[in-house]
């Protein structure tokens, strides 16, 4: 992937959209408290959409670079995941993001030497669903380089 991005971080949050990336799987990475480390991540398997293209045309046909990432949130506490109940097929499909916010977390005792979060990640498929977390920030990598794609996700067998 030489030659184009493949490494974002809370630097970056203002100049990123994960609007409708697909959700495959997520992990909590907890550390070992017996060494003292007390910290999780959040790890989001998404298929990352790097650039929409929009050609003239009517009906336009749009077609999406897209790419497996790993996003990862750092020093994760307070989760909480609530996926409505009324959609079943949500456990045997992607998730699809609406968008992630963030915002300071007031008085915060985690992270003493930098700014921690409030953060939510808003699902537009399955409705009235979200993530909501504190965490000090974020890494996202791209497992591979973005393919041209008529879908804004890849397949189950994409490329890891």
């Amino acid at each position: 992937m030489t030659g184009m991005r493949d490494r974002w971080n809370e630097a970056d949050f203002d100049e990123i959209s994960w609007h409708d990336c697909h959700i495959w799987g997520l992990r909590l990475d907890a550390g070992d408290p017996r060494t003292d480390d007390w910290t999780a991540d959040l790890v989001l398997d998404i298929d990352y959409i790097s650039e929409w293209i929009c050609p003239a045309g009517e009906p336009p046909e749009f077609q999406f670079q897209v790419a497996p990432a790993a996003l990862t949130f750092h020093g994760v506490s307070n989760l909480r995941i609530h996926v409505e109940p009324s959609h079943a097929e949500a456990a045997i499909h992607p998730w699809s993001i609406d968008g992630i916010e963030r915002e300071p977390v007031e008085h915060q005792q985690m992270f003493l030497n930098r700014i921690y979060y409030r953060w939510q990640i808003r699902l537009n498929w399955p409705a009235d669903s979200d993530l909501t977390f504190n965490a000090a920030g974020f890494t996202q990598q791209l497992k591979a380089a973005p393919v041209l794609a008529t879908s804004q996700h890849l397949t189950r067998r994409r490329p890891l």
